[in-house]
């Protein structure tokens, strides 16, 4: 049976043979989710048009991994230039008449991307080893398709594809969809990419395309929204934004940048409602792939798009609490300590805490996540803990709602959860 040159997006099911982005791609269309339309060049054009040349891929492969060095380095070289040489005018008119199936204007830029059959799985993602061309016009879509072969033959390619101790070479498929209008965008984890929480959502935005934040050139707004068990989101934890200079955008003649006036510059990315709508979908996805995910996403003026949906593949799980996690309150201490108080008193608090308070928790069998500190200074008062004594008391089996009555203050935003002792 003849395998398909190009297929739609939503055919996409097989890794074989339209690689993992493509793959990431079918799948959020069966499930609904707002993914450009578009289609895939497969693995199976790449397969034919490079033998068809007389380059054995497999064998160059064997022979470029037994090399190192200048020798190896040479070698890439000469394969990278066999495969600009193929001639592909043929593949190139398929293409065009794929493109203008879509029911696109003439004038459409295009997003070409790599999606080998090695990029995007569950356990490597190769994220960042292949060429992305954005803004491409219609007579630029060869070119394109042609360079992402090459990328391929790449010295970091065969280093990491080494790493993986896999030995069998890579094939390219490419994803070609029709570019979004960005007013924002950017990359946003199901979970904290770094503690690995599941209920705080990280999203990195900048204004325009996202091409300067994922190459690393410009540096993005970042959020942390928290969201319930089920994927709600409740509240914007932390919001850091940044001075931006420009922006990157797309228009009928292709890329440029555009700079940003005196206010915009340092004006959020995204407002609430767009973080809201963004850590929602995040979450569904997440249902929907079964494992937490990193994902690419555009909002232009109507809507929310997602560009790329990839499996998080190194993130350290952590169900410790850090003092950045939890919420601190002058409740109390501004009865007692209401002055400013000396360094010297500081200090003394610091150590009676742990000394007097703390050592019984211990005693009694609680635990107390490493680095959690019971106060903490800033702007040189005292504050409170309120997460650490919640999760102390509910391990005793105790009601945290108690803590709150006693101390005053009010109820805590986020409660962790807790295993009482038994």
């Amino acid at each position: 049976m003849t395998r398909p040159i190009i297929l739609s997006l939503s055919q996409c099911s097989d890794l074989d043979l339209v690689g993992g982005k493509a793959v990431g791609l079918a799948r959020l269309i069966a499930s609904g989710f707002p993914v450009p339309q578009g289609f895939c060049v497969t693995t199976e054009a790449y397969t034919q048009y490079v033998q068809a040349s007389g380059f054995i891929e497999h064998e160059e492969w064997q022979r470029v991994g037994a090399l190192s060095g200048n020798e190896r380095t040479s070698v890439l070289a000469g394969c990278r230039e066999r495969i600009r040489r193929i001639e592909i005018s043929q593949l190139a008119a398929q293409c065009v008449t794929a493109l203008q199936a879509l029911d696109q204007p003439p004038n459409t830029r295009w997003a070409v991307r790599s999606s080998a059959t090695n990029e995007d799985a569950a356990h490597t993602s190769f994220a960042g080893l292949y060429r992305t061309h954005l803004g491409v016009a219609l007579s630029g879509i060869e070119a394109a398709l042609k360079d992402l072969w090459v990328s391929l033959w790449d010295e970091r390619v065969v280093r990491y594809q080494a790493r993986q101790s896999n030995q069998m070479a890579p094939r390219m498929a490419v994803v070609v969809q029709p570019m979004v209008e960005a007013q924002s965008a950017g990359v946003a984890y199901s979970i904290h990419p770094v503690t690995g929480r599941s209920n705080q959502v990280t999203v990195n935005a900048v204004p325009g395309l996202a091409a300067p934040l994922v190459d690393g050139t410009v540096a993005p707004d970042q959020y942390v929204v928290e969201v319930t068990d089920n994927g709600q989101p409740t509240r914007v934890r932390r919001r850091i934004l940044v001075r931006k200079s420009d922006r990157l955008t797309v228009s009928k003649e292709g890329l440029h940048t555009d700079p940003l006036d005196g206010v915009t510059t340092l004006q959020s990315s995204l407002t609430d409602a767009q973080l809201f709508s963004l850590a929602e979908t995040a979450k569904h996805i997440e249902r929907s792939f079964g494992q937490p995910m990193d994902l690419e996403w555009a909002f232009d003026i109507r809507q929310l798009w997602i560009v790329q949906a990839r499996p998080i593949t190194a993130v350290r799980p952590s169900s410790d609490l850090t003092n950045d996690d939890c919420e601190w309150s002058r409740t109390n201490f501004k009865e007692t300590l209401p002055e400013l108080p000396s360094l010297l008193s500081l200090s003394f608090l610091e150590r009676f805490m742990d000394t007097y308070i703390l050592s019984h928790y211990r005693r009694l069998g609680c635990r107390i996540p490493d680095g959690l500190t019971s106060v903490r200074v800033l702007k040189g008062r005292p504050y409170l803990n309120v997460t650490l004594f919640h999760i102390l008391i509910a391990q005793l089996h105790g009601d945290p709602s108690m803590n709150t009555e006693q101390m005053g203050g009010k109820p805590l935003q986020t409660v962790p959860q807790v295993q009482p002792l038994s």
